[in-house]
């Protein structure tokens, strides 16, 4: 891509509106410092991209010195990769467009003519590149450099690293990403596998002990019998001293039954039937002349009434005597047996009885006391034995979860690897654009042998950091044409500060603009170096002049 002039500029930055310039194969701007060498250097990125020199496409255009406000226009005629020639003029202030070839656009259909912003603007303006963070910078390159097929990079692959691998990689940081994330999770989960062994463990060592034998079962069946053959023919057996709770319980409610609700309902009874004996005086009034009068059928209704009533607590007196005749006859027996009771002879059975029954409690809570000793033995032998199968299990679970990880671990090392390994194959490809300068992504680890990832450029075998501003922009200058031909972007190149190196290799054929700094002279565009020479020794013979001045005033 070429670029042929500018023109129609207006209110940009610190130059005048209509200022126009055109370039040739190498175009010099040339001035003393402050003369805006720079400001017409950044003109034509931000008509082709909207960015400045430092990367910002946000960056204030307008010229400060203006109060007005007014829009910022600049159009520039290039000629791109095919040879076709087009016209861009771009705007920004009130109005905001880009426009090629008279047609209004958006910045996207621009980007054909340069692809990665960022990419074209390291190799227009060579400084730009130094300024990137070293992992941006890395990243950069790493975007530009050719591709090589997920085939081609498989078999870059010992066949031994192939079948761990297993596939061929697409994205080999998404895969190294997701892989990281399983090994993760699968120690998490081995962790948590390892805490539930552990608690299995601690049941598995357990010492068990033997279940116990109730050995004296014969002796209790014995005394069943012959506890059973003493209480046989005995409705209740039961103690003096619940013979006389019942028996006293027994009276207080026969006296109940006589002294109070027998009395209430023979108290009843009589009021009914002197209800019933009077019921035929019963008359009532006349509502008219307010005599009494008998009513037949009143007497007839309460008649019957009073009649039911009567039989009813008969019925209830009788019950109740019925009842209390029972109790009477309960109470009679109850006596009886605590009389037999009180004989030495049942005396004597019932102590019998009581010592027998204590002996049988006795064992009886002794065989439960083993029964419940030889369950826990039991439920216990049982936990031990699942504990143990558990514990296989996890075993073999966990052995499957470290073979996972270990084959996960392996599979990013080898991604890793042959990430590496893709760089390096790649930079085979694009060693004929470098000349001075070194790019290395990766490097021997001399204890393991292994590739390792790294990041470090060098000039002449230098590192950039340590190399002189002059020999930065050297390897600045080779770094942009580096990616200028790899991206096939084939752009101009505006390079400043170039009086701080004695020459530029142009061995690319690149279009070149460059920012000259001239003491004592005024903005110019030059096309001649010999032109360039010229204004640099009337510099010289200026400044010599004006040292010879200062010396014949201090003399």
């Amino acid at each position: 891509m070429i670029i042929k002039n500018i023109f129609n500029v207006k209110n940009y930055k610190g130059l005048p509106d209509g200022f126009k310039v055109k370039f040739e194969d190498i175009t010099y701007i040339v001035g003393d410092n402050a003369k805006n060498k720079t400001t017409i250097g950044a003109l034509p990125l931000w008509i082709l991209t909207g960015y400045s020199l430092t990367g910002s496409n946000k960056e204030q255009v307008a010229n400060d010195t203006v109060m007005t406000s007014q829009n910022t226009i600049a159009s520039m005629t290039i000629i791109d990769n095919a040879g076709s020639e087009h016209i861009i003029t771009r705007c920004k202030g009130k109005d905001n467009f880009v426009m090629l070839d008279g047609i209004r656009t958006t910045q996207e259909i621009m980007t054909r003519f340069y692809k990665d912003v960022h990419a074209f603007i390291c190799s227009y303006y060579p400084n730009y590149f130094r300024s990137l963070d070293l992992s941006k910078q890395r990243d950069l390159l790493l975007r530009i450099l050719p591709a090589i097929s997920d085939e081609d990079a498989f078999r870059l692959l010992e066949k031994e690293e192939q079948e761990i691998l297993e596939e061929k990689v697409v994205d080999i940081k998404g895969f190294c990403k997701a892989r990281r994330a399983e090994i993760k999770e699968l120690n998490s989960d081995l962790d948590k596998l390892t805490g539930s062994k552990n608690m299995l463990i601690n049941i598995a060592i357990q010492k068990e002990e033997n279940p116990k034998e109730f050995e004296k079962q014969q002796e209790l069946n014995n005394l069943e019998k012959e506890y059973e053959k003493l209480i046989e023919n005995t409705d209740n057996i039961v103690t003096l001293e619940d013979l006389e709770k019942d028996i006293t319980k027994l009276e207080n409610k026969i006296n109940n039954n006589i002294k109070v609700e027998l009395q209430e309902l023979q108290t009843k009874q009589k009021k009914e039937l002197e209800n019933l004996n009077n019921v035929e005086s019963t008359t009532s009034t006349c509502p008219t002349c307010k005599q009494e009068i008998k009513n037949e059928n009143l007497i007839k209704a309460l008649k019957i009434t009073y009649k039911k009533n009567v039989n009813t607590i008969a019925e209830k007196i009788e019950n109740l005597k019925k009842e209390t005749q029972e109790l009477m006859e309960k109470k009679k027996a109850q006596i009886k047996k605590y009389t037999e009771m009180k004989t030495p002879e049942m005396q004597e059975k019932s102590k019998k009885r009581d010592e027998l029954k204590s002996q049988i409690d006795i064992l009886q809570k002794e065989k439960s006391e083993i029964d419940l000793f030889n369950k826990e033995v039991e439920i216990k032998h049982n936990d031990i034995v699942n504990a143990k199968k558990k514990i296989e299990q996890f075993d073999k679970l966990g052995e499957e979860m470290l073979k996972k990880i270990d084959k996960y671990t392996k599979q990013v090392k080898i991604a890793t690897r042959l990430n590496l390994l893709i760089i390096q194959e790649q930079m085979k490809k694009v060693k004929d654009y470098l000349k001075n300068v070194t790019i290395e992504f990766s490097s021997i680890d001399e204890e393991t042998g292994e590739i390792v990832d790294v990041y470090e450029i060098k000039y002449c075998g230098r590192k950039y950091e340590k190399l002189s501003k002059s020999y930065k922009l050297r390897a600045d200058i080779e770094i942009a044409t580096l990616i200028n031909k790899v991206t096939g972007i084939n752009t101009f190149m505006f390079v400043d500060d170039v009086e701080s190196i004695t020459q530029i290799d142009n061995d690319s054929g690149l279009q070149m603009i460059l920012a000259i700094v001239v003491k004592y002279n005024e903005l110019e565009i030059l096309y001649d170096y010999s032109d360039v020479l010229i204004r640099e020794r009337d510099s010289i013979n200026k400044k010599i002049e004006e040292s010879s001045n200062l010396l014949q005033n201090a003399a």
